[in-house]
């Protein structure tokens, strides 16, 4: 007779398992039978083209010199007196000062502001905005920081618009090196014109490092992470209580205005910033010390430039805001170093004496929707690569190359598991198109947060509820500066999202706004306690002084039979090593020291 003892649970469960792997493989294969056919239905015939324009400029002006030589004044000058036009650059901040330059000269409604995170009269016959923001046609061109078409990350916008734009004049601000990048651009125009400047204030170097009890007012400290600036502004509180202020990266721009405002009118007598403060940015400094003259430029550790020695040491002696200026180095803040010997070359620089090492990176080419010749969303990451290949050898021989799309394929390829399901319906090419676009960061750890966030969109899209936290999170309850400004980082994710795709979980790019005010208020009220208290230049177990991204020196996060000539032992769980990771975390920093000290976050 026939076994018809019932099969053990283990062995159902494994043939249950089977069968769905089973199934799930043949889904996948299916998937990607779909998406090879799509891929065939894609024509090569597609033929791009270089991008260019129908009208060529009448004129276009080309302001080259040293950092306060009047570029920029000259330029705004010449958009006033025409009446209409663009200026363009790659701060907000700086779109807000000469949109205030300009209000102010001229008749109520004449001049409008667009950064994408605030409109005011985006009608107006002058624009003042952001180069991503700005439009590609118009009277009159004013592009500050031109020099940054060769910028890695969004050089590919200013080379997209100097190509492109159809405007009657140009006026393009650059550093004298970047002239022969940005001339090919715009090789068409009928006529051009190069006004050099010079250097209206003298800018001196100074002779003898300057100590924190020495530093004198309306002097601008530099340091290049967000925990180095802290603790400079730390030691320099100690002589000049709520005196100091703080500006980097990371600050929301409300903050950073209003900081900025402060220094100018004299509440605050020194302020600690990045190389923020470094394009373009205009406060009555007489004096610039380096805290320290290395900087991660996301790749390395590495000393300065002297171009980028110079756009910061150019900050000292504003033409019309002070007398003559100078440099030199700050001592004095536990485990900053800076090299006097850099700030020669790139004060020589700043005044126009010698040229800089501006990297001779080539213009780069990023395509539109228009360029790729695709059909649908799955299209895109072959579409994207055979433009890139055409795209580098079409280029060859121009004075420019193809910028490197490949984050653009990763986003895409993140995005199609999602269409495979209820999302698919409303994954249309132009829908995927704008969410791979979106001016949201894609490294790690922020990566997370736009898959989130384009999730939000197609969820939105499809009918399908999303929560509102989800897009927008609440206004910090408590906490330090550090929450509030992830959460107004999140607010402005959310922004840039909601002025793509409005209405997605019931909010609009408004509500992402007021989150953002909320947190740059809380965070203005924070920074003078957070300056005083930000002093990280202790070891948290022995106090001896050490550099201020470290929460414990070498010798106490050594383990413990190493200390003092004792025998090695194992480290306890729990013990001295695995404290100093969490005091690590605590303070915001992250590891890769030697022997597990937290290094600079």
């Amino acid at each position: 007779m026939p076994d018809t003892q019932p099969q053990p649970a283990t062995s159902r469960r494994r043939e249950r398992s089977a069968v769905r792997q089973s199934s799930a493989r043949s889904t996948d294969r299916a998937a990607e039978r779909e998406e090879r056919r799509a891929q065939q239905s894609w024509v090569e015939g597609a033929a791009p083209e270089l991008p260019g324009r129908t009208t060529r400029p009448a004129e276009v002006v080309f302001h080259l010199g040293p950092t306060n030589s009047g570029k920029t004044f000259e330029s705004l000058q010449a958009l006033a007196a025409t009446g209409s036009g663009v200026y363009a650059a790659p701060l907000r901040q700086l779109a807000h000062e000469a949109y205030a330059k300009l209000a102010a000269q001229l008749p109520e409604g004449t001049v409008g502001l667009s950064t994408g995170e605030e409109e005011i009269d985006p009608n107006a016959a002058i624009i003042c905005c952001t180069v991503e923001k700005a439009p590609m046609r118009g009277e009159m061109l004013v592009l500050d920081e031109s020099h940054w078409v060769a910028d890695p990350d969004r050089g590919h916008h200013w080379a997209r618009l100097l190509l492109t734009g159809e405007y009657r004049q140009m006026h393009l601000i650059s550093a004298a090196e970047a002239y022969l990048l940005l001339k090919p651009l715009v090789a068409d125009a009928e006529r051009i014109t190069v006004v050099n400047h010079k250097r209206l204030s003298r800018l001196d170097v100074l002779k003898a490092p300057v100590r924190p009890e020495t530093v004198r007012p309306q002097t601008l400290v530099v340091a290049f992470s967000r925990k180095a600036v802290y603790a400079a502004a730390a030691e320099l509180d100690q002589h000049r209580p709520g005196k100091v202020g703080v500006l980097y990266g990371a600050l929301p721009p409300a903050t950073r205005r209003e900081v900025i405002e402060r220094f100018t009118s004299g509440e605050l007598e020194v302020l600690v910033t990045t190389d923020v403060i470094g394009h373009g940015i205009n406060v009555p400094a007489t004096t610039v010390l380096f805290a320290e003259t290395t900087k991660f430029d996301g790749t390395e550790m590495r000393p300065l430039r002297s171009w980028e020695t110079a756009q910061i040491a150019g900050r000292a002696g504003r033409y019309g805001l002070t007398g003559h200026g100078a440099v030199g180095v700050l001592l004095g803040v536990t485990g900053l170093r800076p090299d006097q010997r850099l700030l020669a070359v790139g004060a020589a620089v700043a005044r126009g004496d010698q040229m800089s090492d501006l990297p001779k990176r080539a213009p780069r080419l990023r395509p539109e929707l228009e360029d790729l010749g695709a059909f649908e969303a799955v299209d895109l990451p072959e579409a994207l690569t055979r433009w890139m290949a055409w795209a580098r050898a079409a280029t060859r021989d121009e004075a420019m190359t193809a910028d490197d799309v490949t984050s653009l394929v990763l986003r895409v390829h993140a995005l199609l598991p999602l269409l495979r399901g209820p999302l698919g319906a409303v994954g249309d090419l132009d829908t995927v198109w704008r969410l791979v676009n979106l001016p949201i960061d894609y490294n790690p750890p922020r990566r997370t947060r736009w898959l989130v966030l384009a999730k939000a969109a197609l969820q939105h899209a499809a009918g399908l509820p999303v929560q509102p936290e989800t897009v927008l999170p609440d206004v910090p309850r408590g906490g330090g500066v550090e929450e509030f400004e992830q959460a107004a980082a999140a607010a402005r994710d959310a922004q840039a999202l909601l002025r793509q795709f409005p209405g997605v979980a019931g909010l609009s790019s408004e509500d992402a706004a007021w989150v953002e005010e909320e947190c740059a208020e809380t965070i203005t009220e924070l920074l003078p306690d957070a300056i005083a208290l930000g002093r990280s230049g202790k070891c948290v177990e022995c106090g001896n002084a050490i550099a201020p991204w470290f929460t414990t020196c070498r010798p106490c996060s050594a383990p413990p039979g190493r200390r003092g000539g004792e025998r090695p032992s194992r480290p306890a769980a729990g013990g001295r090593r695995v404290a100093g990771r969490a005091a690590g975390r605590a303070f915001g920093g992250r590891q890769g020291g030697p022997r597990g000290r937290t290094r600079r976050g």
